[in-house]
């Protein structure tokens, strides 16, 4: 190829944990000297960064390599599949299933991603390394970046297949991971988000017992202005410790909290501790704590043995946390898990109807959680023009994560930067949204 066909286009499906993937690969592409095109028709070579967590995350990948597979009739591109569902299913049982696909690459085989694409190419693998460096970020012209503080999980959730796909617990030094946010803190960004299967184990493979608070605090010693949010921390994780660590001014009050459930039974049967008590105790430790806490959990539906009293008690929760924002999933027989000998849960309309359930209640809370926040001022970072609204901006405060919650609008005005922190009033609630206008400097 020459050098004008060195181009390539990715598309990342799945959870920020791939994203930071996606940049890596990337970053190992331009450093090979290929360039990134944001058209897939314009590309010499499209690349799939796929997701296999549950099966509709398999049928988003499927349909995904399908329809991009679509635009190599009638043209010299290459199709290479990577990430999760390479891991799941392996090289030889993709390539029968999806024969448009020229190359899998999995995890193991991330460093050498360039010199395999060479070798598919022209057959000559004259770029090799033996180290994934990250000089990109997707995000990065929104202010914020994800940065993947370990791989893998020790946990054995019965419903989950990360631990096959992924593997066991593996943390990078907490040196690498604040050298990866000093590169880009100098680049401009505002926000770190550190992510990862479960954020609370971190360091106990490689300092003996978890280490997220030395982390943290190491972190926020690093001048700029910018601050700092924990995705992902498992309730039995959540300590003393943790919660100190995050009074530090940098460090956002948000816990994102994936319970699952609350009935004591299901959750033994999910390969995990607790209930509804237990809760309660955690949530009670954790507003003791913090001053002001932006609340996220996570919830599942329809799981083996989930009887009607199960799932009331379920609801009744959410009506009594009133958490700030809500993830809720219906459960998903996965193959290769040991739930899966369990069968296929409650029926599908059943599942529906719960789901629906909890999320009329879930966004009256919200909604009535956005009325509250009328008349506060607030720190936001302001992300981009809103794609949604015609002549509003789109930024985040600290009590809004980024992709997953809500937003708050910003009447558009000139000289205003994205990627920046700027100070807001609000001044109305739009939904689950926030409406807010700048403030004199």
């Amino acid at each position: 190829m020459t050098d004008q066909d060195r181009t390539f286009y990715l598309l990342s499906l799945g959870c920020p944990k791939n994203e930071v993937d996606s940049d890596c690969l990337a970053s190992t592409l331009m450093r090979a000297g290929w360039q990134m095109s944001e058209r897939p028709e314009n590309a010499g070579v499209i690349v799939v960064n796929t997701c296999s967590f549950i099966a509709p995350a398999v049928e988003e990948s499927v349909e995904a390599v399908l329809e991009l597979g679509d635009l190599k009739e009638g043209g010299d591109r290459h199709l290479v599949v990577t990430g999760c569902l390479v891991a799941r299913y392996g090289e030889r049982s993709l390539k029968s299933l999806l024969p448009e696909v020229d190359l899998c690459v999995d995890f193991p085989d991330y460093a050498r991603f360039a010199s395999l694409i060479d070798s598919l190419l022209d057959g000559d693998s004259t770029c090799s390394t033996d180290t994934l460096v990250r000089e990109q970020a997707s995000s990065l012209s929104k202010g914020y970046v994800f940065i993947k503080i370990s791989e893998g999980c020790r946990r054995r959730c019965a419903y989950c297949a990360i631990p096959s796909i992924r593997g066991p617990l593996r943390s990078r030094p907490w040196e690498e991971i604040r050298d990866e946010w000093r590169f880009f803190l100098e680049r401009g960004a505002h926000e770190l988000v550190l992510v990862a299967q479960d954020s609370t184990s971190y360091g106990r493979d490689i300092y003996g017992r978890p280490s997220l608070p030395m982390l943290m605090e190491n972190l926020c010693e690093l001048d700029g202005d910018w601050r700092l949010r924990v995705m992902y921390m498992h309730p039995e994780g959540v300590d003393a410790g943790i919660l100190q660590a995050m009074g530090n001014p940098r460090v956002c009050h948000y816990l994102d909290l994936p319970f699952q459930h609350v009935d004591a039974r299901v959750l033994r049967s999910m390969g995990r501790r607790g209930d509804a008590d237990s809760h309660r105790r955690l949530l009670d430790m954790v507003v003791g704590s913090l001053c002001e806490v932006a609340l996220r959990a996570t919830f599942m539906v329809g799981f083996p043995g989930e009887d009607r009293a199960a799932f009331d008690a379920l609801h009744d929760f959410v009506a009594e946390a009133r958490f700030d924002w809500l993830g809720l999933f219906s459960y998903s027989q996965e193959e290769g898990t040991p739930a899966f000998s369990l069968g296929r849960g409650v029926s599908g309309p059943v599942a529906r109807d719960r789901v629906e359930e909890i999320t009329v209640l879930q966004e009256e809370i919200m909604r009535d959680k956005a009325l509250e926040m009328v008349g506060k001022k607030m720190r936001v970072l302001v992300e981009e023009i809103s794609p949604e609204a015609p002549g509003f901006w789109e930024a985040r405060s600290w009590r809004e994560a980024p992709e997953i919650d809500g937003v708050i609008f910003i009447p558009h005005k000139e000289g205003i930067i994205p990627g920046t922190l700027r100070e807001v009033a609000i001044t109305a609630s739009e939904g689950i949204d926030l409406v807010g206008v700048l403030q004199t400097r």
